[in-house]
């Protein structure tokens, strides 16, 4: 027995497999009606996840931007760079400046230490001898933190360092191994040294003082050399006692003195 077929579905095949031609349009009309209707539900909802990628964006930058300049903003002091491992020396503006001014003022290394010191934030080749004159022989001090000037560019920029001795402006230029100190390299007044040296030539001065009264023991008179004074008891000599000439003897009859009262005795 056989079943009826389905009218619709008969409808369809007959007309599609007659005609090629209809097959290859209707597919394009259902394509064309797929697309407008998503043009159309964009246009009302928007884009799908637009909303959350910009946001996602801004973060990511403002996030960015403030660890850029949180780091190129960080203020460092001396302690702190002075116990710091060479690899963190260069991370930001005001840790490579303050360890160049920590270096350059330090008196007690020998002149290969210096030298070494400083090519750890610059070029070995910019440490030469002229810089070595310039060196300070006294005592300089740090006397705060850095103090990073703004505006100074994305890959330049310009730290202050108080000191003792003046203001040391320090230069400093972003690198593939980090901050590093531009040429010409930054130094500090020498006549403002010498003017900060008078505290040193304080301490020696009772030194000095010192050595020169030393000897002031050794060149006085010795208790031995003292003349003991005669005792009382004790003659003087002979040359002491004749203090005055003996009185020399008149020749001639010795002269009766005149008196005012008659002689004792019976009148001749």
């Amino acid at each position: 027995m056989r079943t009826g077929a389905n009218p619709i579905t008969t409808a369809i095949r007959s007309w599609v497999l007659r005609s090629p031609g209809r097959l290859a349009s209707g597919i394009a009309i259902m394509v064309a009606v797929l697309y407008l209707t998503r043009l159309m539900v964009t246009a009302v909802t928007g884009p799908e996840n637009s909303g959350s990628d910009v946001r996602a964006h801004d973060a990511d930058t403002s996030n960015t931007s403030v660890t850029s300049t949180t780091a190129a903003a960080e203020e460092v002091t001396e302690t702190a760079v002075a116990t710091m491992s060479a690899r963190s020396i260069g991370r930001s503006p005001a840790t490579a400046a303050m360890y160049y001014a920590h270096a350059f003022v330090d008196t007690t290394a020998s002149p290969t230490q210096w030298a070494v010191a400083l090519s750890r934030v610059t070029q070995p080749e910019r440490v030469n001898d002229t810089l070595a004159a310039a060196r300070p022989t006294a005592p300089v001090s740090i006397l705060g933190p850095t103090r990073t000037l703004p505006g100074t560019g994305t890959t330049g920029t310009t730290v202050e360092i108080d000191t003792s001795a003046g203001t040391m402006t320090v230069a400093v230029t972003d690198t593939d191994t980090g901050w590093q100190v531009d040429s010409p390299l930054p130094t500090l007044d020498l006549d403002d040294v010498a003017a900060a040296a008078p505290a040193t030539g304080r301490t020696t001065a009772p030194t000095t003082t010192t050595a020169t009264t030393t000897p002031s023991p050794v060149t006085a008179p010795s208790p031995q050399r003292i003349p003991e004074s005669p005792s009382a008891s004790e003659p003087a000599p002979p040359a002491q006692q004749a203090t005055s000439p003996a009185p020399v003897p008149v020749p001639g009859p010795i002269p009766i003195p005149e008196l005012d009262t008659p002689l004792p005795g019976p009148i001749a």
